[in-house]
C-alpha cells in the first residue's frame, strides 16, 4: 500500500473508532438522566459487546465475498443510521436494539481495517506501520469521549455529530482506494482451531491484553482510592498507563523490525508480571510513577507485537480469520478480566487486583513461553490467488 493511502485509511479508521469510543459515555449518561437504573445502564452498555462478538465469526466471510474496502463501509454505513436512530428517538428498548447493531458495525470495521492495514503493509516495515496504526487507534479512546467536553450529552447534536464523524471517516476510506492485500478466490485450509493451534502464543498474550486494559480502565483507580490516593491521582493513574500504552505501541513495533518478535513479546509478559507486583511496594513511593509508564508501556506493546506476528505468520484468508479471533479473543479477555479482580478486590481489599493481574500474567506468560516452544511448523496455502482489490 502506497504511504499517501496508508495514512489516509488510519485517518478514517480514527475518526471512525473515535465516534464509537463517544458514544459509549453519551449513551451511559443519556439513560442516566432518563431515569434509567445503574443496573439497566449497566446491562445496555454491555450489548455492543454482544453485537461485536456475534458478527465477528461472519467478518472473514464476508471480507471474501465482498472485499475489505466494503466490509469496512458497509459497517459505517450502518453506524451513521444507527447514530440517526440514536438522535431520532428515546425509547430505551430501540436504543437497546440499535447499542447491540452498533457493536456489531464496530465488529466489521474493527477486524476488516485491522486485516486491511496487517495485510497490505511490507514485512521489513510491519511492525513501525501496524505500531502507527495502533497508536492512532489507541488515540481515538481518548479523542472521542474528549469530544462530550464541547458538545455536552444532551440533545440530538452528539448524534448528529457522530454520524458526521463515520460519514467523514468512509469518505476517507474510499479515497484511499482498494488495495491488493486479502481478498483470495481460493479459501486457505486453516480452521479457525488450526489458526490458534498455530500461534497460540499470541491468542493468549492479546487475552492477557484484553483482561489488564479492561481491568486498568474499571479498577484502577478504585486501587488507588483503596489506599488513600486522591480522585485526581487516581485519575492520573489511569492517565498515565493507558497513554503509555499508545506510545509503546509504536515503540514495541518499530523493535519488532530489528529483534526477534517473539523474544520482545516474551519480554513484555514479563513486564506485565513485575508491574503489578511492585504496585503493592512503590504505591507511596515516586518511583510509583515511571513504574505506571513501563507497565503501560509494556501493555500497548504486547498487543500490537501479537497483531505483527499475526500479520507476518497468515495471508489471505487466514489473516481475516486470524484478526477477527483476535478480536474475538481480547474482547472476551476484557468482559471476564473486571468481573474477577473485582471479585478478588472484595474479598482482599485493593492489593487483591494487582495481585490478581501478576497470576493472571504468570500463567499467560508460562503458557505462551511453553506454545512457543511447541509451535509446530506450518506451511501455508500452498497456492493462494491474490488480485488487485479488497
Amino acid at each position: 500500500m502506497k504511504p499517501a493511502r496508508l495514512f489516509i485509511a488510519i485517518a478514517g479508521a480514527f475518526l471512525s473508532a473515535a465516534s464509537f469510543w463517544m458514544s459509549l459515555p453519551l449513551i451511559a449518561v443519556s439513560l442516566r438522566r432518563d431515569g434509567v437504573s445503574d443496573l439497566w445502564v449497566g446491562l445496555i452498555s454491555g450489548l455492543p459487546w454482544l453485537g461485536l462478538l456475534a458478527v465477528l465469526p461472519l467478518v472473514p466471510r464476508l471480507i471474501r465475498r465482498i472485499g475489505l474496502q466494503r466490509t469496512v463501509l458497509t459497517g459505517m454505513l450502518v453506524s451513521i443510521l444507527v447514530f440517526i436512530g440514536f438522535a431520532s428517538t428515546r425509547s430505551v428498548i430501540i436504543w437497546s436494539l440499535l447499542f447491540c447493531i452498533q457493536g456489531a458495525t464496530l465488529g466489521l470495521r474493527w477486524a476488516a481495517m485491522d486485516t486491511w492495514i496487517n495485510g497490505a503493509v511490507p514485512d521489513h516495515a510491519r511492525g513501525r506501520l501496524v505500531g502507527l496504526y495502533e497508536l492512532v487507534a489507541s488515540g481515538s479512546i481518548a479523542a472521542g469521549p474528549a469530544c462530550l467536553l464541547f458538545l455536552g450529552n444532551s440533545g440530538s447534536l452528539p448524534f448528529i455529530f457522530c454520524a458526521a464523524i463515520v460519514t467523514l471517516a468512509s469518505t476517507l476510506l474510499f479515497t484511499a482506494g482498494r488495495e491488493t492485500a486479502i481478498k483470495v478466490r481460493v479459501k486457505t485450509n486453516l480452521s479457525v482451531w488450526r489458526i490458534l493451534k498455530i500461534e497460540r502464543a499470541a491468542f493468549v498474550a492479546l487475552a492477557l491484553v484484553g483482561v489488564t486494559e479492561a481491568c486498568n480502565l474499571s479498577l484502577l483507580p478504585l486501587f488507588a482510592l483503596g489506599l488513600g490516593a486522591t480522585a485526581s491521582a487516581a485519575s492520573m493513574y489511569l492517565v498515565i498507563v493507558q497513554g503509555a500504552g499508545a506510545i509503546g505501541a509504536f515503540l514495541f513495533g518499530f523493535l519488532a523490525d530489528k529483534f526477534s518478535r517473539p523474544a520482545i513479546l516474551l519480554g513484555t509478559g514479563f513486564i506485565t508480571i513485575a508491574g503489578p507486583l511492585a504496585l503493592p511496594l512503590l504505591y507511596s513511593s515516586p518511583y510509583l510513577w515511571p513504574l505506571l509508564l513501563v507497565w503501560g508501556l509494556a501493555i500497548g506493546g504486547m498487543f500490537t507485537l501479537s497483531m505483527i506476528v499475526l500479520g507476518a505468520r497468515f495471508k489471505g484468508d487466514a489473516l481475516a480469520s486470524a484478526v477477527a479471533l483476535s478480536i474475538a479473543v481480547y474482547t472476551i479477555g476484557g468482559i471476564l478480566g473486571p468481573p474477577a479482580m473485582g471479585s478478588l478486590m472484595a474479598s482482599f481489599g485493593a492489593f487483591g487486583l494487582p495481585y490478581g493481574l501478576a497470576a493472571i500474567a504468570v500463567l499467560s506468560v508460562a503458557a505462551a513461553g511453553c506454545f512457543e516452544v511447541l509451535r509446530p511448523h506450518v506451511v501455508l496455502a500452498p497456492q493462494i490467488h491474490r488480485e488487485r482489490s479488497t
